[in-house]
């Protein structure tokens, strides 16, 4: 995001057996776009580092009752992948041992996860937890309002144009007029609604509207993401905003932010300055150590727990060998732990080479970066 903002972080208690904490001496967790975590075993080396909360995103499931043109995770309604619910509530227990304080339950849909309600009960008994669910409203009635409101959960919905435009976008008829009327329970029932647009070519024009529909409809935010060509985005590349195309995006954004700020709403960005990932590596995933303004040797700015139980850092859609591991074979905080020990260093060289090829000769404002990691994580050979 375009409002990165970078923080301190201190040191994450010790393991029980206190090898593994050993090993992973000046790695940290960070939070994606903004948001700040956690610190394992500062190196006394470096400076010792004040606690932040950060983010931990799990897909549910594969499993979607809509088949949307891009979607990135390529959910269908023939998904059958289901992360088992005894893997999520024992990752939420372990949320707090790395100073996690925002979980994202996405999918695929997750009002279509036969244990939602488990889940977010468990994850409400934790006051210090955020919880957001990632949904395109459709499957939302009364009483799912009612759990929402209960557990405490904000909402991200997707919402993309016109009901012409949307309904043909996400795949299915009748998909703009039910994901409405799930936001309106949602703001009925006092639970707070982001408004989620995937902006192409197609629907920069729609930009004014939405943020118009979103102040009507009571949603306190709008978040904008540019499609990404990773799952089924990457078969509509000509819908893809080109370079030009980006800065009149941000641009529109900017003047949106600052006309809509006295109405209440709030606007956010999924990007990243060029300025700033040139002034802080550590933004692109490139830890500089003692050089590092925050002085992090390691990090992970987002933990990623997708449907089959794989843990990724930072991005859902990298290739599985840069992986942490999976939940099926240990447990979130062993995962983390030895990741920082032997592991770390794949996906550092990934980032750097990344870093070092391209940004001196970026023009943009703005970088792609997740999509762009992500794609050439397929490809990496290093």
């Amino acid at each position: 995001m375009l409002n990165w903002c970078c923080a301190r972080s201190e040191t994450w208690p010790p393991l029980a057996a206190g090898e593994l904490a050993k090993q992973t001496q000046g790695s940290m967790l960070w939070p994606a776009a903004g948001r700040e975590i956690v610190s394992v075993d500062a190196d006394p080396i470096l400076s010792p580092l004040p606690h932040h909360p950060g983010v931990l995103l799990i897909h549910l499931l594969d499993r979607c009752n809509i088949a949307c043109e891009h979607c990135y995770l390529d959910a269908l309604p023939s998904g059958n992948k289901l992360l088992p619910v005894e893997l999520v509530t024992r990752s939420l227990g372990e949320a707090g041992q790395f100073g996690i304080r925002t979980i994202y339950l996405s999918g695929g849909e997750p009002l279509l996860y036969p244990h939602l309600p488990e889940v977010l009960a468990y994850g409400s008994r934790n006051s210090e937890l955020e919880l957001c669910i990632s949904t395109n409203a459709t499957l939302i009635g009364d009483a799912e309002a009612k759990l929402l409101r209960e557990t405490r959960a904000n909402v991200q919905v997707s919402v993309d144009g016109p009901e012409a435009y949307h309904d043909r976008f996400r795949g299915s008829s009748g998909t703009f007029r039910h994901s409405r009327k799930g936001i309106e329970r949602l703001v009925a029932a006092g639970v707070p609604v982001t408004i989620v647009s995937t902006i192409c070519r197609d629907n920069l024009v729609w930009l004014p509207w939405l943020a118009e529909w979103a102040t009507d409809i009571g949603a306190e935010r709008i978040s904008v993401q540019p499609l990404f060509q990773l799952g089924r985005g990457a078969r509509i590349p000509d819908k893809k905003l080109s370079q030009t195309e980006l800065c009149d995006l941000f641009l529109q954004f900017s003047d949106l932010g600052h006309r809509y700020r006295s109405r209440g709403l709030r606007f956010s960005l999924v990007y990243k300055a060029r300025c700033f990932l040139l002034a802080h590596p550590c933004a692109a995933y490139v830890c500089e150590g003692i050089h590092c303004h925050r002085k992090a040797a390691k990090e992970i700015k987002t933990l990623v727990i997708r449907e089959d139980g794989t843990v990724l850092p930072e991005i859902p859609t990298l290739d599985p060998r840069f992986a942490l591991g999976n939940l099926h074979n240990a447990t979130l905080r062993e995962l983390v732990a030895r990741y920082f020990a032997a592991d770390y260093s794949k996906f550092q060289l990934l980032c750097r080479t990344v870093y070092e090829e391209l940004m001196p000769s970026w023009t943009s404002p703005i970088v792609p970066w997740d999509e762009i990691i992500s794609l050439r994580s397929w490809l990496f050979d290093g």
